[in-house]
């Protein structure tokens, strides 16, 4: 009887070693499997992280798509040697959407990027084929956009690839795993308005030789900007030139400088309240945007032209020694009732032409440069634009010795170009010329120029990005 028992017994034996056996093999092949699966997370990470480094890295130097595509793959490859022949860019157009969601608010294409002649005409052979229209989802829109073929563009998308070589999977018969990322950054409102808190002050030369017409195009691109900005984080104020005779009206100005004395250069201070009650659409969308009860916005829309020019004062009046006295750019941003000390702090000063005042000064385009480069030292950003300025035909004529006077540059001083790339915070170069101003205000410096038969809310809009927002990662809609 016991040889009948025993053998059962030895049977069930054999049976559970072959099942430990085989669940021994499959924990094994589980734990193999998850060192595997760990090296190509950890793989994936590393990748995603130097995806979204390159792209940041890329869309800092937007809308130079051939400097942005070159300083994302070297960002790559500084990262991971590996991903060489790995990284595909892409450029993209991303803005707000209408109201209804379904397609670009009306004033940010062209002004913030424009991928018309990408969507609209045939590209070189080598060029993959663009798709038409846009894409609309959660608040924003995105379209293709090439830079080789003239598009502007804000955002770069990188598609980075790298191979994982498993451990143990080539015992099932896989020995590697691919992972793909694609990563996008953008570069300015994005979509989403401006983020970056700011103190600003317009400068606007309204002097004689700005015409009722150029008057109404600073108006329009002022307005604009005031739009994008939001001012619970962006503050505005105004300061003229010549200067306002009368703070609280607007008047016609007198054109005698010998009776600016009692005048003001700064007319508005940093503003806060120019959305408070929205009841004038700027934009033509059918929506209002701006506040036309606002002190700022109303002193933008009647601003009248006459009068001498003086580029230094409104940044810095060196007449005025006292604290006390609020009267130019300076005094507002950082003595201002609602200047704030921890905040980026901008001027953005427009003129057509040279200086030619203070009158006690032999040197007024010196003067002017001298105020911009103490408002520079003191921490604020200074953006310049020549608006219809001929850097062959206007000149530092008044100034009599360096850096722009007739005695280095006879017998008519420095182009006036010269100055106001000087006065913008450095570097800033003048490119400004007839046949180049897309290149100089596509050249990422502070200095820009627009000839007056040109819209000039491109370039407001441009600023106030460069102001109030960098480059970050961003979300495209879903197929986009």
């Amino acid at each position: 009887m016991t040889d009948g028992i025993k053998a059962p017994l030895a049977q069930e034996d054999g049976a559970i070693l072959v099942l430990s056996a085989f669940l021994l093999i499959v924990l094994l092949a589980l734990a193999a499997f998850a060192v595997d699966i760990t090296m190509q997370s950890s793989d994936r990470q590393q990748l995603w992280n130097s995806s979204d480094a390159a792209a940041l890295a890329g869309a800092a130097l937007l809308p130079n798509g051939v400097a942005a595509e070159n300083q994302a793959l070297d960002t790559a490859l500084a990262n991971d040697d590996e991903l060489a022949g790995n990284v595909g860019t892409t450029f993209r157009c991303l803005v707000a959407a209408n109201s209804a969601g379904t397609a670009p608010r009306v004033d940010e294409v062209p002004n913030v990027c424009n991928p018309a002649v990408g969507i609209t005409q045939g590209l070189p052979t080598a060029v993959p084929p663009v798709p038409g229209g846009w894409t609309c989802a959660n608040g924003v829109c995105t379209a293709v956009c090439i830079p080789a073929v003239g598009d502007t563009c804000n955002t770069i998308v990188l598609a980075t690839q790298t191979t994982t070589d498993f451990a143990f999977g080539g015992a099932v018969g896989m020995d590697s795993g691919d992972t793909q990322i694609r990563s996008a950054a953008c570069r300015g409102t994005c979509g989403a308005g401006l983020t970056g808190p700011v103190d600003l002050i317009i400068i606007i030369d309204r002097s004689g030789s700005m015409s009722s017409a150029d008057m109404d195009k600073v108006e329009k691109a002022s307005l604009a900007m005031l739009n994008f900005f939001d001012p619970a984080v962006q503050q505005v104020g105004l300061a003229v030139l010549p200067p306002a005779q009368k703070l609280n009206e607007c008047v016609q100005e007198n054109s005698d400088p010998t009776q600016w004395i009692n005048g003001r250069w700064l007319i508005v201070g940093l503003s806060d309240d120019y959305k408070d009650t929205p009841n004038l659409d700027v934009n033509g969308d059918l929506v209002n945007d701006l506040d036309s009860t606002s002190e700022l916005v109303n002193r933008i829309i009647c601003s009248t032209d006459n009068g001498w020019t003086d580029l230094g004062s409104p940044i810095r009046d060196a007449s005025n020694t006292t604290s006390e006295v609020g009267d130019d750019a300076m005094w507002e941003l950082f003595n201002g009732p609602l200047a704030r000390p921890d905040v980026r702090k901008g001027i953005l000063l427009l003129s057509d032409g040279g200086a030619n005042q203070p009158a006690t000064s032999p040197n007024p385009c010196r003067f002017a440069r001298d105020q911009a480069v103490f408002a520079r030292n003191a921490g604020v950003e200074l953006f310049t634009i020549g608006f219809g300025v001929d850097s062959r035909s206007q000149t530092c004529e008044e100034d009599v010795a360096a850096p722009y006077g007739t005695s280095l540059f006879p017998p008519d001083g420095a182009p006036v170009t010269r100055l106001l790339a000087d006065m913008a915070t450095q570097p800033s170069f003048d490119n400004c010329t007839a046949t180049t101003t897309d290149l100089e205000n596509n050249d990422d410096d502070h200095f820009f120029c627009v000839p007056k038969d040109e819209d000039l809310g491109k370039v407001f809009l441009a600023i106030a990005a460069q102001l109030a927002q960098g480059s970050r990662l961003v979300q495209l809609p879903p197929g986009a």
